[in-house]
């Protein structure tokens, strides 16, 4: 029993000393690996992983949407949402998941706010990706790609897709002009309401302030 004790200590202390160092040097060398290039299959798992994060966050905004332009009687709407980090593929798959319809049988709402149409905005570090959405009932009053044209147009940005209900731009940083997707988001959301406006399509703001009716994440605490 003596011999028996000092061994049964001994032996995991060996063991897990070199174990932990073995360890550590791997994770390190996958750390390397990691920043200087992901495999195919972790730059899969990346993509769904964030995938299901943009869908989730456009999910839950898309329900908040439903409710503030139920309760304001808006049918048009403009936000932004972070998760996208203005890729553009993101923000479609953003404004698909606002677009859902709701399942009651879920615990938590998702979407249903496809009725309502949308310009959404994400910044990222190259670029600011906008998404412009108008629901087939409402194209009669509102062409997509005219809509999307006007707020693109204040910073010079590029459609890059068209369709009746979807559509795509962006607008690239310029440091040299200033042009950063941060700083020029607020003022493109206010151009995107106030299109509207002159279509008698967005309410008029009485106030003279601008920013009232610029929804962006800090109007949804949830968030």
């Amino acid at each position: 029993k003596k011999e028996a004790a000092p061994k049964k200590e001994a032996a995991p202390k060996k063991e897990a000393a070199p174990k932990k160092e073995a360890g550590g040097k791997k994770k390190e060398e996958k750390g390397e690996e990691a920043a200087k290039e992901p495999t195919p299959e972790e730059l899969e798992k990346m993509k769904k992983d964030k995938l299901k994060k943009v869908i989730k966050e456009g999910g839950k905004r898309g329900v908040e949407i439903e409710g503030a332009a139920d309760m304001g009687g808006l049918q048009f709407f403009c936000t932004s949402v972070d998760l996208p980090e203005g890729d553009l593929d993101l923000l479609v798959e953003s404004m698909k998941a606002m677009n859902a319809k709701s399942d009651p049988t879920e615990e938590e709402r998702k979407g249903g706010s496809g009725h309502i149409g949308k310009t959404i905005f994400s910044a990222g570090t190259e670029q600011l990706a906008v998404v412009a959405y108008v629901p087939e009932a409402k194209l009669g009053e509102l062409s997509c790609k005219e809509w999307l044209e006007a707020t693109l147009g204040i910073f010079s940005g590029e459609i890059v897709s068209t369709s009746d209900t979807l559509c795509t731009g962006r607008v690239k940083t310029d440091g040299d002009k200033g042009v950063f997707p941060l700083k020029i988001r607020e003022p493109m959301i206010v151009e995107a309401n106030n299109f509207l406006r002159k279509k008698g399509l967005f309410p008029e703001d009485d106030s003279d302030d601008d920013d009232e009716m610029v929804f962006g994440d800090d109007d949804f605490p949830s968030m």
